[in-house]
């Protein structure tokens, strides 16, 4: 298991959304690094009215937007896809509240944890770090949903999923 690894630019973007959600504990957003390179950073935000950015209109998760955009990061890496993906979530993928969505060239199943699994298994990465701030919770019974999206990702080798606090101080 390889965690996150904090310094320079990722950090400091870690850091911002940090604040950002002890300021909106509802903001839903997302930082990925590749290759441990900061100047292959991004953020991403949940986007209420998202239908410029998914198809299918309605509000476009964080893990959407990343889906749709990826082949834009693909070549501002000079066509190059990643070795190693770090994300920082604010929260643990939704298992069914993103609708399923015909985007970036396929059919995507409902949830965000399903449509990061299917990315994780269709990308050549063979690193991929992911941590969430705190589990996706709506009301009382979503706590088995939250732990059920995380579940989804055991057996993939090449995908470490796990939450901030278990592997990270402050």
């Amino acid at each position: 298991m390889t965690s996150i690894r904090l310094n320079g630019a990722f950090r400091d973007a870690v850091a911002d959304i940090t604040l950002a959600v002890a300021q909106d504990p509802n903001l839903v957003a997302l930082v990925m690094r590749w290759n441990e390179d900061d100047t292959l950073l991004w953020t991403l935000n949940s986007l209420p009215n998202g239908q410029n950015t998914v198809p299918g209109g309605g509000a476009a998760h964080a893990e959407e937007a990343l889906i749709v955009n990826w082949a834009g990061y693909v070549a501002q890496n000079n066509g190059n896809e990643p070795d190693t993906v770090e994300i920082l979530l604010t929260k643990s993928p939704c298992m069914d509240r993103s609708p399923a969505r015909q985007m970036a060239g396929g059919a995507w199943a409902p949830g965000c944890s399903s449509k990061l699994r299917q990315l994780v298994l269709a990308k050549p990465a063979n690193d991929w770090r992911i941590c969430f701030l705190a589990y996706y919770q709506e009301d009382i019974r979503i706590d088995a949903q939250a732990y059920g999206a995380i579940t989804e990702f055991t057996g993939i080798a090449k995908a470490d999923v796990y939450l901030w606090a278990d592997r990270h101080r402050g």
